[in-house]
């Protein structure tokens, strides 16, 4: 029995024994061994193509004699490593394999065996128009690998090459095992902290100095009246993504305005930020440079170069084309700057009202594919050959401007309609001179048609009767807004012409002097609030602007209509603020009843004293000669 209790004892702790050293037996590598291998982050509709640079050798290892895994066999580049450190490849030389693969990279820099044979590579796996997010391969075995990724057409995406590998593990469960892995498209390369594998370049355009019409939440709107000055901005630019020997680096900048803007170029400046080098402006001193070409600097490097654009002999936009390298600002982790585009543009006469409005357009250019093609370096070139490896993405900024339509009506003849009325408009319930925004004549139809106002209150006052006709001395008020209009007029409306020669401005009379509307610059109609006053005006070159040409419109009826978002203006009120229908007139042979019967009745009253006074002086004057 003891004997029998020894030998199951012995037992016992041999199998105890034996269950501890299982988990240390490690697996053993085979020739036919595979993994998984992912990317993640990618956009729907993208195109994968994995190409194998080095592979895993096996057999008999001669100083050991064991059977299994023995090392990677890597290509090289005309016999040099195509990785300095396997654990820590650079951006750089991922994307010259990806050159060398491409056939991009020149005819003399080539891959090679290991007996220095050249060695042209086919993908082990290619997937298309991927219908998720992550791209997987299956049969990945021992070696590194290169993906090149290409997005689909709906995807403005840039990829660089990616990096993947399958290894063995040398530890742990995992010794002799073979690992693939998941890498994500939206992070940086090892050896780098700034150059990611995907960018998604944005561009964002915004405006100030314009007010925002926000009756409707659901379309908050920029309005402004003819001669405002406005201030658009680029930023939040995302900028591309690019390694160091991409051959396409193209970063470019389009911006497009309507006819209804009139575009500053003198006022284009590029920024970095505020705790970033300053960037310095002048006009280029390159030979090679013509169209009036100005160049931005920073720290004595040309980030920018940038010309004016036209329609015909009209500034329309300009054209921006950045220095990718020169705006790198650290050459070890490959950041870079972020650049602020701002200018000046002013509304003018030619805005369309309401509608579609007046839009900006501004359009930045990026290479999609690293690799192809080559930078754009040209700025006469309108726009840049997307063809050649490049994608754009655009922001617009519309600016809306707004209509003040009314009716002078007359008497007798004239009740219906009052022609040949002039109307100033202003900007203040005083209708002082410095507010006063635009002039307006009735047309044969009694109509007055504004086109040169923004969102806000106007006030309407009589600057010039019809011949027959005394002057309307009351002040009216408008608001124009985007979605309460009430009253409108239908019918076309002729564009301002101003002029600075008072000899060529239109006049309320022959012998009147013509009423300044705004200030002339530049050969640019700016607002009378642009400049405090004549002084002002005067030290930053302005002259004073009247109009040449009064409008006029095609307007044959007036129809009430309720928020049709036709930006247009409200119902006409008087002083008190009740609503009229239209602006009266009275001829001058008529007493104007402008108050109450008291006031008939004291008009009556003294009319009847004047003829009795008469009456008795007559009769005195028959008593002395009698």
């Amino acid at each position: 029995m003891k004997k029998l209790k020894k030998i199951l004892a012995m037992a016992l702790a041999m199998a105890m024994v034996l269950g501890m050293s299982v988990t240390t037996f490690a697996a053993t590598p085979h020739e036919g061994d595979t993994t998984t291998v992912k990317i993640t982050g990618l956009d729907s509709g993208a195109t994968v193509n994995l190409y194998r640079i080095a592979e895993g050798v096996y057999g008999t290892d001669g100083s050991s004699g064991a059977v299994g895994f023995i090392n990677y066999e890597w290509l090289t580049l005309n016999g040099t490593k195509l990785i300095a450190n396997v654990n820590s490849p650079t951006a750089a030389e991922i994307n010259q394999i990806a050159q060398v693969i491409k056939g991009t990279a020149g005819e003399n820099v080539f891959f090679t065996d290991k007996d220095g044979d050249k060695v042209t590579l086919s993908p082990v796996n290619t997937q298309e128009n991927l219908s998720g997010t992550e791209y997987s391969y299956t049969s990945a075995t021992a070696g590194a690998y290169v993906a090149i990724i290409t997005g689909g057409p709906n995807d403005k995406s840039i990829y660089n090459p990616v990096y993947l590998t399958a290894s063995y593990g040398n530890s742990g469960d995992k010794a002799g095992s073979l690992i693939g892995g998941t890498i994500s498209a939206n992070s940086t390369y090892i050896g780098t902290n700034a150059v990611a594998k995907k960018s998604n370049p944005t561009i964002d355009k915004s405006v100030t100095g314009a007010t925002e019409d926000t009756a409707d939440e659901s379309k908050k709107i920029a309005t402004a009246s003819v001669g405002k000055v406005l201030t658009f901005t680029l930023d939040k630019i995302q900028v591309p993504s690019y390694t160091a020997n991409a051959t396409n680096k193209t970063f470019f900048i389009s911006d497009t305005m309507v006819t209804g803007l009139t575009f500053d170029y003198s006022s284009l400046n590029v920024s970095l930020g505020e705790k970033n080098p300053v960037v310095t402006k002048a006009d280029s001193s390159d030979p090679s440079d013509t169209e009036g070409i100005v160049v931005f600097m920073a720290d004595n490097k040309v980030i920018a170069k940038a010309v004016a654009t036209k329609t015909g002999d009209v500034v329309t936009g300009f054209n921006i084309n950045f220095n990718y390298d020169n705006l790198i600002s650290n050459a070890d982790t490959g950041a870079i700057y972020a650049p602020i585009v701002t200018y000046n543009a002013v509304i003018n006469s030619t805005a369309v009202v309401a509608g579609e409005g007046n839009v900006n357009t501004a359009t930045l250019y990026y290479a999609k594919q690293p690799n192809k093609g080559s930078t754009h370096d040209t700025l006469t070139t309108p726009r840049p050959d997307e063809a050649n490896g490049l994608e754009s993405i655009e922001d617009k900024e519309t600016i809306y401007t707004y209509q003040l339509a009314f009716k002078k009506t007359g008497e007798g003849t004239d009740s219906d309609k009052l022609a040949g009325a002039i109307f100033g408009i202003y900007a203040d319930a005083a209708c002082k001179e410095s507010s006063l925004i635009d002039t307006v004549t009735t047309d044969a139809n009694g109509f007055a048609v504004s086109t040169r106002v923004g969102k806000g209150t106007y006030f309407i006052k009589e600057l010039w009767a019809p011949a027959g006709y005394s002057l309307n001395d009351n002040i009216y008020k408008m608001e124009a807004s985007w979605a309460t209009a009430t009253t409108t007029v239908t019918g076309s409306v002729t564009n301002r012409q101003y002029t600075t020669d008072k000899k060529e401005a239109a006049r309320l009379t022959d012998t009147d002097d013509p009423k300044q509307v705004g200030w002339i610059k530049g050969g640019i109609f700016y607002e009378m609030a642009q400049y405090a006053d004549a002084e002002a005006a005067t030290v930053a070159g302005a002259q004073a602007a009247y109009i040449k040409s009064t409008s006029t419109s095609n307007t044959t009826s007036v129809t009430t209509i309720e928020a049709t978002g036709n930006g247009t203006v409200t119902a006409l009120t008087d002083a008190n603020g009740k609503d009229v229908s239209a602006i009266t007139n009275t001829k001058l042979t008529s007493l104007p009843s402008t108050g109450g019967i008291g006031t008939t009745i004291f008009t009556i009253g003294g009319c009847a004293i004047m003829i009795i006074a008469a009456g008795l002086y007559f009769a005195s004057r028959r008593k002395k000669e009698v």
